[in-house]
C-alpha cells in the first residue's frame, strides 16, 4: 500500500511537467475514468476538470493498453490514454499545438483578393521595364507561369499585377506560401478534405485552396518548398482541372489560372531528385524572372521617396530633404535583401529621423561599413564580379552562424585554414572588421 501510495504521489507531481511538454491538457484518472488530477497546458493546476468522466480513459483501463484518440477536454485536439496500473491512468493532449496549426493555416491563407497593379511596381530601368512589358503580355493568357526571383524582389506583386490585368479580374486571387505549411497540412490546404477525412478532421469537411480559386488566380508562393509526395498530386490537379478532396471519392472541375514563384533554381532541385520533372515543365510554361535589386540599381531613388511617403504618413514625420551622401550609400550597397530590405531600410530612417533633413546618421549601421579597397585599377569585370560575390558570401555567413570559424568553415564547405586565408585577406581589403570571426 505504501509503495503504490508512493507511485500515485510521483505520477501526481509529475502531471505539470507532462502537461508543459505536451503542450496541452494532462490528467490522472481512476478505475472508473474519472479525472482524480488534472493541469492546464501552462502547468496549473484545473480544478475545473476535476470529477470529469471518461469512458475512453475506462476503457485504456480495461483493456490493460495505451489508446489515441479525439480529445474530450479540448475538441480537435488528440489525447493519449495510458494505464499507469489497475487503478489508475495518465491521459495528456496537444491542445496548444492544434491552436496553433488552426492559427497558422489562417494566416497562410490570408489573401483572398488583390492589394497591387502593374502602377505599383516602381522603377524605370531597363530590367523594370521589360519585366513590366511581360506581365502586360502574358495577363490574358490562361496558362501556369512560373516567377523567379531571389526573396524580396516582389514576386507577388509582379503575380497580383497579372491577376489584375486579366479577364479574371472580378474573380477571386488567393495566395498560399507553401514553405510557411507544415508538411502534413500541404495537400489537405490545397485539395480540401471530407469529414472523418482524417483523425482531427472539422465537421463537415474543409475547402480546399484549388476551390476557393476557382474561376480566378492560384498564386502557390516557394513551389520549391512543396513536399515531394504532393507534386504528383500538384501535376494531376494542373492537368485534368480536377480536384479530389481528401478521404472522398469524386472528383470537382476547377477553372483556375495557376501561377507560382520560386526563389531557388529548380533545374538543380530536379537534378538532386528534390523536385519532380514532369512538375517543372508542366509549370514553367511561361517564365517571368524578377530582377533583382542590385541589377536595377537606377530605381533605387524611386523606390526610396516611394517609401518614404508611405513611413512619412504612416509616422507622422515630414522629410523634405535627402542628402547626395545618403542616396550614394544606398546606391553603392550590395542589397541582398532586395525590395523589401530597401524598404525596411527607409521604414529605420523615417523612425530615428529627428529633423528634416535625412543624413548618413540615420542609415542603419551596416549601410556604412567602408567599401573594399580597390587593389588594381587592371581588375577585370569578371574578377570584379566575383570579388564581390566572395565578400557578400562570406559576410552573410558571419552573419548567420556567429563567430565559430570551424563552423564558418563547415558551412562555406572549405577548411579552416583556407578559411583563415580568405578572411585575413577580406580584413586587409576593409571588406570585413578587424579579426573577424573567432
Amino acid at each position: 500500500i505504501a509503495e503504490a501510495a508512493r507511485f500515485r504521489r510521483i505520477v501526481e507531481d509529475s502531471l505539470p511537467y507532462v502537461a508543459q511538454v505536451a503542450r496541452g491538457d494532462a490528467v490522472l484518472f481512476d478505475r472508473t475514468g474519472a479525472r482524480i488530477k488534472a493541469y492546464s497546458p501552462d502547468g496549473s493546476l484545473n480544478p475545473g476538470a476535476m470529477g470529469e468522466f471518461s469512458e475512453f480513459g475506462r476503457k485504456a483501463l480495461d483493456e490493460e493498453r495505451p489508446s489515441i484518440g479525439m480529445s474530450q477536454m479540448s475538441p480537435g485536439s488528440l489525447a493519449v490514454r495510458i494505464p499507469l496500473s489497475s487503478d489508475l491512468g495518465l491521459a495528456f493532449n496537444n491542445k496548444l499545438a492544434t491552436i496553433q496549426r488552426e492559427r497558422l493555416k489562417e494566416q497562410v491563407q490570408p489573401n483572398r483578393s488583390t492589394h497591387y497593379n502593374l502602377e505599383d511596381i516602381i522603377g524605370d530601368s531597363a530590367a523594370i521595364r521589360a519585366a513590366r512589358s511581360q506581365v502586360v503580355s502574358i495577363a490574358n493568357s490562361a496558362s501556369t507561369i512560373l516567377i523567379s526571383g531571389e526573396t524580396g524582389t516582389g514576386k507577388e506583386l509582379f503575380a497580383q499585377s497579372i491577376h489584375s490585368l486579366s479577364p479574371r479580374a472580378e474573380r477571386p486571387f488567393v495566395a498560399v506560401n507553401c514553405g510557411a505549411l507544415p508538411g502534413d497540412l500541404v495537400e489537405s490546404t490545397l485539395f480540401g478534405y471530407v469529414e472523418g477525412a482524417f483523425t482531427g478532421a472539422r465537421r463537415k469537411g474543409a475547402t480546399g485552396i484549388f476551390e476557393q480559386a476557382d474561376g480566378g488566380t492560384l498564386f502557390l508562393d516557394e513551389i520549391g518548398e512543396m513536399p515531394f509526395h504532393v507534386q504528383a498530386s500538384l501535376l494531376r490537379v494542373i492537368q485534368e482541372r480536377e480536384v479530389r478532396r481528401i478521404g472522398d471519392e469524386t472528383t470537382r472541375i476547377v477553372d483556375v489560372r495557376l501561377i507560382v514563384a520560386t526563389n531557388k533554381l529548380l533545374d538543380v532541385l530536379v537534378a538532386q531528385g528534390k523536385f519532380r520533372s514532369d512538375l517543372y515543365y508542366r509549370i514553367n510554361v511561361l517564365h517571368l524572372a524578377v530582377p533583382s535589386l542590385r541589377d536595377r540599381k537606377e530605381d533605387i531613388p524611386a523606390l526610396t521617396y516611394h517609401f518614404m511617403g508611405h513611413f512619412s504618413r504612416l509616422l507622422g514625420k515630414k522629410p523634405n530633404d535627402i542628402t547626395p551622401a545618403v542616396m550614394s550609400a544606398l546606391h553603392n550597397y550590395s542589397w541582398p535583401g532586395n525590395v523589401r530590405e530597401l524598404q525596411n531600410c527607409v521604414e529605420h530612417i523615417i523612425n530615428v529621423l529627428d529633423g528634416q533633413s535625412i543624413g548618413l546618421q540615420h542609415l542603419p549601421h551596416y549601410l556604412l561599413a567602408p567599401p573594399p579597397a580597390a587593389r588594381s585599377q587592371d581588375v577585370s569585370p569578371y574578377e570584379a564580379y566575383m570579388a564581390q560575390a566572395e565578400r557578400e558570401l562570406i559576410n552573410r555567413a558571419i552573419r548567420s552562424y556567429g563567430g565559430n570559424k570551424s563552423e564558418l568553415a563547415k558551412r562555406l564547405g572549405v577548411n579552416r585554414t583556407t578559411l583563415g586565408r580568405i578572411l585575413k585577406r577580406l580584413e586587409m581589403d576593409g571588406a570585413l572588421p578587424p579579426e573577424g570571426p573567432a
